[in-house]
């Protein structure tokens, strides 16, 4: 283990002259400008690893620059990859599986909710433990995409891609014709008739609430919504469908964050006061924590719950829905309410992520061609009860399956039926076939879905003034 000594003042300046923290992560503690030197497009590997031991996490099990050997590799995404094998162990296994980097134009349009694809998930169905059938679904839809435009809704099935039929022993070839621009795809719709759609891959703004509605249960008004990233529009988006059950007297609430790879931490904050009691007011919402250097120059801060957005005066319990694509600022958002709502809050799926660590985005060679934006692991949360080592996921309250044949907010889909009847009764069921699917999970299916899962997974935290 390589140890290192606390960086000098003149250390920062030199950090501060080619690095910049872009300003998009909160709307307080904003500097008023970056320093941006005079440099040229080139070898940025040497200034990765910079970043590396000034921010990372688990820099001080680093080595030094000499010995790490930066220039060495092929490029600035193999020494992210190498830095991520001086990260603890956790069952043989390093920790970091979060680290990456990308060229920044990618960055900016993943933080500005803008993408390029054909505004779709793809995900294999299974109903249950003995199913092994080639089901595949469409999992959800971005209303401003190719995919939204014309019509497609989560639940289709596809039959087709390009004439290869959609199953597992074609997974590679699928995957291959997704990296396409264009793609004709056949589906079955739930009405059962044959389509075959065109669907081609463009840029477009992402809808943040895929879906929001008020569902009547036997009395009880229950806000549902379906919330699928932390950026963009997405405080706009949560805060209108709060109006709405706000309007309509909703007492109860779903949150479903089941493909939610995260995102802005301000967001998650926001959601965070919309869903906490007024016994959390003022209280402490989480700290985090950085590595000894961070900590020495005063990065750790603690979050209090603010309260003072719009909210349910009548709010009794709140349903999580998640599964292993609920991650980073969605399992935040899990993580700081529990101390608060205790037996009043659920989690009904299956295992999250398990990341509770965020990023500082912090780009290299800004206003170049060859800007690249590191997001390395920088700072982990913790909640007001000392919740914060959730590396290998949250397990649900409730096992129940993901049912692709049903929309978002179909009282009867697997998973939303599981937490209603809890909020109605206060039971959550231990013995369907929905379960035991979830339970024993199918190896070829899990494998050709995380193939398929291409989806952001990360906490961006705020900026800092320093």
């Amino acid at each position: 283990m390589f140890m290192k000594s606390k960086r000098s003042p003149s250390f920062w300046i030199i950090v501060a002259s080619f690095l910049a923290i872009p300003a998009i992560l909160t709307t307080s503690c904003k500097k008023s400008s970056d320093p941006v030197p005079k440099v040229t497009p080139g070898d940025v590997r040497d200034s990765v690893y910079l970043v590396a031991e000034t921010f990372y996490l688990w820099t001080d099990n680093l080595p030094s620059e000499d010995v790490f050997k930066a220039k060495s590799l092929a490029g600035p995404d193999e020494v992210i990859e190498k830095v991520k094998t001086y990260s603890p162990l956790l069952n043989g296994k390093h920790l970091d599986r979060y680290s990456f980097g990308l060229p920044k134009a990618d960055w900016d349009n993943i933080s500005n909710g803008n993408e390029s694809d054909f505004g779709c998930g793809f995900k294999f169905n299974r109903a249950s433990s003995g199913d092994y059938s080639d089901d595949l679904r469409i999992s959800y839809v971005y209303k401003n995409s190719s995919a939204g435009i014309q019509g497609v809704a989560r639940g289709w099935r596809i039959l087709s891609i390009n004439g290869i039929t959609a199953n597992t022993d074609n997974i590679n070839a699928l995957n291959t014709a997704l990296n396409q621009n264009s793609i004709s795809v056949q589906f079955k719709t739930p009405a059962n008739t044959n389509q075959t759609i065109t669907l081609t891959s463009g840029s477009y703004s992402v809808n943040t609430v895929i879906k929001s509605s008020v569902i009547d249960l036997g009395g009880k008004k229950v806000g549902y919504i379906m919330f699928n990233t932390f950026f963009a529009t997405a405080i706009q988006e949560i805060d209108a469908a709060f109006a709405d059950f706000v309007a309509q007297n909703v007492t109860d609430v779903v949150v479903d964050l089941r493909y939610n790879g995260g995102g802005r931490v301000d967001i998650a904050e926001h959601f965070a006061d919309l869903l906490a009691p007024a016994a959390a007011k003022s209280k402490l919402m989480y700290t985090d924590q950085h590595n000894t250097l961070l900590t020495s120059e005063g990065w750790n801060e603690s979050v209090p719950f603010d309260n003072s957005a719009q909210k349910l005066p009548g709010l009794s319990k709140v349903a999580f829905i998640g599964t292993s694509g609920t991650a980073s600022a969605s399992e935040l958002l899990i993580n700081v309410l529990k101390p608060y709502l205790g037996e009043n809050q659920k989690l009904f799926g299956s295992t999250t992520y398990g990341k509770p660590v965020g990023f500082y985005p912090i780009t290299i060679n800004r206003g170049l061609s060859d800007a690249y934006t590191t997001l390395i692991v920088a700072v982990k949360s913790t909640n007001s009860v000392g919740t914060s080592d959730y590396f290998q996921g949250f397990n649900p309250d409730g096992l129940a399956n993901d049912d692709l044949t049903k929309d978002f907010g179909d009282p009867e889909e697997g998973s939303l039926k599981a937490a209603l009847t809890w909020i109605q009764n206060g039971t959550i069921s231990t013995s369907t076939v929905a379960t035991e699917s979830v339970a024993r999970p199918s190896p070829v299916i899990e494998s050709a879905n995380a193939k398929f899962d291409r989806s952001f997974k990360g906490s961006i935290f705020k900026e800092k003034k320093h």
